[in-house]
């Protein structure tokens, strides 16, 4: 994790940011360096997220976890697969699953 005084003050700028901090985000490996020597690193970890619209799978992608939801609606909306005026009525996000998907105006986002 970067410790760096400013790391709280850069994050506040943004709407929403990854939390550092978040149990779950990294996980302790055990390995060897260079010399041979063990040393314990903390690594990210990204589980799955499966994205669906109108019921049918659009993608699995790698991600740290943080805002599934937003995650969803913007690869959604980045890909053309929702237009801009588009009423979005619910998002929907099973952790269990790791699957994410909502509902809105004209088509099922699930």
């Amino acid at each position: 994790m970067v410790n760096s005084p400013d790391l709280k003050e850069i994050l506040s700028q943004y709407l929403i940011a990854p939390d550092p901090g978040r149990a779950g985000l990294t996980r302790a490996v055990e390995g060897r360096d260079e010399h041979g020597n063990a040393v314990a690193l903390s690594v990210v970890e990204e589980p799955p997220l499966t994205i669906y619209l109108n019921r049918q799978e659009i993608v699995t992608a790698m991600t740290i976890g943080d805002y599934p939801e937003y995650l969803a609606l913007g690869f959604l909306r980045n890909q053309g697969m929702l237009s801009p005026d588009e009423e979005i009525l619910r998002v929907d996000y099973d952790e269990e699953l790791e699957i994410c998907g909502g509902a809105h105006r004209h088509r099922d986002v699930i």
